[in-house]
């Protein structure tokens, strides 16, 4: 939601400055100034609004620093809107900034130069050369190893009693560097009992531009999302960044995270194979505290026999991945992976089950820096590798 001036000094007004959220700030609890805190934040932005302080660089740091983690929201008494606060702050007074603003919008516009990226990339990987790839950019040492790209269908029909239909929202990093995890929903809904709808037309979320400051953008890819999706279909997210991005700005819409609406799911007829593994999952800022569907994470991994399914420590916490986060704040972004790193090490832990791709590729990228070897998945990866064909009835 992006307000005008006007509603975003009557938003601000509506913090009562009680501190509450404080300890819930990733930023604050690192550099301990109040300026890096929603309460400060939420001042500076009223200030700079009522034209009471300069909109000037250090203004602009201070927000730039904000995570759009939402941490804030989950603690507020008074329920201020701190997400449409910092999108309509950076749309109107921040300058519009990306570590390839025409590349990157380019790709995310034009399909065909998206794939021809994602094939580029895959061959580079094939022809051993991604290691220079990584010397000539840094910003590619995030990336992980891309499966051959993939032309989709319109439809998937269900493979057992039909239940109803959904369609399944890609995004364009899921789309370019995630498809394990879309072939993966595909095969659980239909094994469910659901036609899978995947609308060719679709687009970006419009997150990165809205983090940048491009509101213009933003609205574009919104309305052009709008105008694909079957408002009468739910549509479900794989990853929670992009889920939240769906939730603010298509609210007609029934976006859910994938793994809720599979917890709502008959699972009568469906057999899951035992694991003798504990899963670690770790909470995506987004799915908790925007979506706030956590929660369904842990009861769908419960599904499989044998799995321990342990919340990670400092849960509550970002990853520090935040979309272009890792990459335009990258101190700040490893400083918060690395409690995140200590947390797996200290718990030896092999499977890392995370519901959002930004922090699916930080979290990795640290771990491969490391050397240290642990499965970084999908929460619905693991419950595809595991179930088994659907019993007839």
């Amino acid at each position: 939601m992006t307000l005008s001036i006007k509603e975003l000094i009557v938003e601000a007004d509506r913090c009562v400055a009680c501190g509450l959220c404080l300890p819930h700030c990733p930023t604050y609890r690192k550099t301990g100034s109040e300026a890096d805190s929603p309460r400060g934040r939420i001042q500076l932005m009223r200030a700079v609004a009522q034209e009471i302080l300069p909109n000037n660089a250090r203004f602009n740091e201070h927000i730039d620093l904000c995570l759009s983690c939402r941490s804030c929201e989950s603690a507020c008494p008074n329920n201020v809107n701190y997400g449409a606060l910092v999108d309509t702050t950076r749309a109107l007074y921040i300058p519009k900034k990306s570590p390839f603003p025409a590349l990157v919008k380019a790709f995310i516009q034009n399909r065909f130069l998206a794939n021809a990226f994602v094939w580029m990339i895959w061959f580079i990987q094939k022809c051993g050369l991604f290691s220079l790839l990584k010397r000539i950019n840094p910003a590619a040492k995030v990336l992980p190893m891309v499966a051959k790209p993939i032309t989709w269908q319109n439809l998937y029909p269900a493979t057992a009693e039909n239940k109803g239909a959904v369609s399944l929202f890609l995004g364009c990093a899921g789309n370019a560097l995630d498809t394990h995890t879309l072939q993966a929903s595909i095969q659980v809904l239909n094994q469910l009992g659901y036609d899978v709808h995947i609308p060719a037309q679709q687009t970006c979320c419009g997150g990165i531009a809205r983090q940048m400051g491009d509101s213009e953008e933003s609205s574009k890819l919104v309305a052009q999302n709008q105008n694909s999706f079957d408002a009468n279909l739910p549509i479900l997210t794989t990853a929670s960044g992009c889920g939240a991005g769906l939730n603010d700005y298509l609210p007609t819409h029934k976006i859910q995270d994938i793994s809720a609406f599979l917890m709502a799911c008959d699972w009568t007829n469906v057999d899951v194979n035992p694991l003798n593994e504990q899963i670690y999952v770790q909470d995506p800022c987004t799915l908790r505290n925007v979506q706030k569907s956590h929660q369904a994470v842990y009861s769908l991994l419960k599904k499989i026999p044998n799995a321990t399914v342990t919340a990670l420590a400092g849960n509550g916490q970002c990853c520090g991945g935040a979309g272009a986060y890792m990459l335009t704040q990258s101190e700040m972004a490893n400083n918060l992976l690395d409690d995140k790193l200590n947390a797996i090490t200290a718990n030896n832990v092999a499977i890392l089950a995370t519901s959002n791709i930004g922090c699916s590729l930080h979290i990795a990228n640290g771990l491969r820096e490391k050397n240290l070897t642990v499965s970084v998945m999908h929460p619905i990866q693991i419950i595809a590798k595991q179930m088994r064909p659907v019993r007839q009835v």
